[in-house]
């Protein structure tokens, strides 16, 4: 149980503290209640919320948890069509009362097919709103998530859409979000919230995986397949049952059908399988989805204090070590997107956006400083040229 706090979101916001014409930023902690105000406490103010609000929540884990767990349902079959000539006022939603729920870039889709869908909803509420931020910069062409982003902007500013943005790591929303900004008061120590006994940071991952008891459970977050599949054969030779759950939608790194019954076990039932002792995440798992095995440890392997605190929540119970890099040696976690390939000038530019690196002065690193932090964590890093262009190639941890 919670022992932080004392009272739920439902509990502390209330409907009438929601404000057009500004994006509503709730700091929602884990334990804090987020998921059953968004998905009953704001549907019980609408008359008939499946035609009302939609939930837009950042990964295909976290979404199919709640549709195996919560009054929603996916997609609305009618959406997969062409929008024009479909009357929303009547024959938006079928009348089962269930929330729809679907991912940012889906929204996006939506949006670049009809640029005023959004305004078909008295609530938008938006699940780790920071994520849809960072996956900009990793969409294709054409980018969904930016323009599910320029949408939600456009929807702020609507004259009946109350837009809410729930997250437990609110700061880069309040940053980059081009919307007037309502930050609803919450007092941390009041809200319900689980407790971290203790903080220890490590030099090495590998130490702190010997230093760990086989008799414990806990959580292993990196942040690339590769190295997920490494970890998990390091920690099975040292004597752990150790089982990694990435996103389905990669074709590249297919799951076998044990790693897919784990997923399941997760996303429908909150728990990891008794036989197994740690589970490796990415970042398809970064956030939304919630265990609530008892979990004795976590170690987030990255330096980023967003996906710290994320990783954390997934853990729907008090957490006795939480393990992070030493903070004068931050380790970095190259998305794959970045690695095995030729990065030009304008590549090494958003890399650096991507990994958000600050000085001490909170501006961003550039690339001379990035490439000496790449390289302090191990990965090869090569130059090249091709014609008058100069490239680099970041590849794994050897």
């Amino acid at each position: 149980m919670p022992i932080i706090g004392t009272k739920y979101l439902s509990q502390i916001v209330k409907p009438e503290m929601l404000k057009h014409d500004e994006l509503n930023i709730i700091k929602s902690p884990t334990g804090s209640g987020k998921t059953y105000f968004a998905l009953t406490a704001i549907p019980s103010t609408v008359p008939d919320p499946a035609h009302k609000i939609v939930y837009l929540i950042d990964t295909i884990n976290g979404k199919e948890q709640i549709l195996q767990n919560y009054n929603a349902r996916p997609l609305y079959h009618l959406w997969t069509d062409e929008l024009e000539g479909i009357n929303f006022d009547n024959d938006m939603f079928e009348t089962n009362q269930r929330i729809v729920i679907i991912t940012y870039a889906k929204f996006g889709v939506l949006l670049d097919r009809d640029p005023d869908f959004h305004r078909h909803f008295d609530y938008i509420i938006c699940d780790e709103l920071h994520s849809l931020i960072k996956f900009q910069y990793f969409s294709k062409q054409p980018n969904y998530h930016s323009i599910a982003k320029r949408g939600l902007e456009r929807a702020v500013r609507n004259d009946h859409t109350k837009v809410v943005a729930l997250t437990a790591t609110p700061t880069q929303v309040e940053n980059e979000f081009d919307t007037p900004k309502h930050r609803i008061p919450i007092d941390d120590n009041e809200v319900i919230h689980y407790e971290t006994k203790q903080v220890i940071h490590y030099t090495n991952i590998d130490e702190v995986l010997n230093r760990i008891s086989l008799h414990q459970t806990g959580l292993l977050y990196v942040s690339h397949i590769t190295t997920m599949k490494a970890m998990e054969q390091t920690a099975h030779e040292m004597g752990f049952n150790p089982v990694s759950v990435w996103s389905i939608s990669n074709t590249d790194h297919e799951m076998t059908q044990e790693q897919l019954n784990v997923r399941e076990q997760v996303l429908k039932h909150y728990t990891l399988p008794p036989e197994y002792n740690l589970f490796i995440i990415n970042a398809s798992s970064e956030t939304s989805i919630k265990i609530k095995s008892p979990m004795d440890y976590a170690i987030v392997h990255s330096g980023d204090e967003d996906t710290q605190v994320q990783v954390r929540g997934r853990i729907n119970n008090d957490l006795s070590c939480l393990y992070l890099p030493a903070t004068d040696s931050t380790i970095i976690n190259m998305p794959d997107y970045f690695l095995d390939c030729p990065l030009y000038r304008a590549d090494k530019e958003k890399l650096c956006e991507v990994l958000n690196l600050r000085n001490a002065s909170g501006r961003l690193c550039g690339w001379t400083t990035v490439k000496r932090r790449i390289v302090a964590s191990g990965y090869k890093v090569t130059e090249g040229r091709r014609g008058n262009y100069r490239f680099t190639v970041i590849s794994d941890p050897v």
